[in-house]
């Protein structure tokens, strides 16, 4: 690390002299302009007028060589996590149709890309999102009005016999999905880029709190696909489990956690994330109470049920986990 003497100039000017090695590998000569950013901490990001711009970053996949829909289709999410700039699929003398299907799949499950460029065998994806224009905040309130919904419905589905409720479940998951997979990308350029996270406001230290929390609101989502399914299968079965109304106490209980955590989270309070802790308590002995009630039944419908108790009870501890995670971010 080296170390400069801040020097006075004209009266009123602070200057500081720049590493001749640093000026000489970028190419920086007399008159030539810096830009001078502010992060979080105080610290200052110093680079040349117009390197702000994005890096290209290329990505290219011989699809001789990934032969699996499925594979290739997690390999691509993983180059947006990455935060790859511009994907190039390719194959000759064609790409096969259920590999194309997978690459179109992909860019329409995400944000910001899209095919640029494509022909028999090549297809060119760029991302052209700007990670500053969807501020993680506003994505985490996205995703947690989507799995709330998702919960509601399972549970209204359920109570009511409301099929068509608990049948769309997986396409409302893949959304949230989709905006997991963008916080995970946002989270990849803060940390690569001090100055991505200056522009969009957050430390880059901060950006694993974002990340932690999407996670665990897609499990949530997860689980409401769960109790979704299962829910169909006790309606399908036409029985009417007695324990219902306490099921649908349990869910209200568990919804509430969740509801909690985020609120708690978005307004920085540490207190209010500390008692939504405490509160999972009830709702697991709650759930526990009920468990033992099924355990003593016989059949598919016990088993179904305790599988519904069991995501109910999730939904509340990962919801506390959101609440450890606020106390963790708040804590200076």
């Amino acid at each position: 690390m080296e170390k400069r003497k801040v020097q006075m100039t004209g009266g009123s000017s602070y200057i500081i002299t720049l590493p001749k090695e640093w000026v000489r590998e970028r190419g920086i000569g007399k008159n030539d302009v810096l830009e001078i950013s502010t992060n979080p901490d105080g610290s200052l990001i110093i680079v040349p007028e117009g390197t702000e711009r994005k890096a290209e970053k290329v990505l290219s996949i011989d699809c001789r060589e990934v032969r699996d829909p499925n594979f290739i289709f997690r390999m691509l999410i993983g180059a947006y996590i990455r935060g790859y700039t511009s994907i190039v699929a390719h194959q000759s003398p064609s790409i096969p149709p259920e590999i194309r299907g997978s690459v179109r799949r992909f860019v329409h499950n995400t944000v910001g890309l899209e095919i640029i460029e494509e022909d028999e065998e090549r297809i060119e994806i760029k991302d052209l999102l700007d990670p500053s224009e969807m501020p993680p905040e506003r994505t985490i309130k996205r995703m947690y009005i989507l799995v709330k919904n998702m919960h509601d419905d399972a549970m209204f589905g359920l109570i009511n016999g409301k099929r068509e409720l608990l049948s769309d479940m997986n396409d409302r998951d893949m959304e949230i999905d989709r905006l997991y997979w963008l916080i995970a990308h946002q989270y990849n350029s803060i940390s690569c880029s001090r100055k991505t996270a200056t522009k969009m406001g957050i430390e880059p230290g901060v950006g694993v709190y974002y990340f932690v929390t999407a996670k665990t609101i897609e499990r949530i989502g997860d689980h409401a696909v769960r109790i979704s399914e299962n829910a169909l299968k006790i309606l399908e079965s036409g029985a009417k489990p007695k324990i219902l109304g306490d099921v649908k106490k349990a869910s209200v209980m568990s919804i509430d956690i969740f509801t909690n955590s985020i609120d708690s989270w978005m307004r920085k309070d540490m207190a209010a994330a500390n008692r939504n802790i405490d509160s999972v308590k009830e709702l697991v002995e709650y759930c526990d109470r009920m468990a033992e009630y099924t355990l003593q039944k016989k059949g598919i419908i016990a088993v179904t049920l305790n599988n519904i108790i069991e995501s109910i009870r999730r939904v509340g501890e990962y919801s506390a986990d959101i609440s450890e995670m606020a106390i963790n971010y708040l804590v200076k």
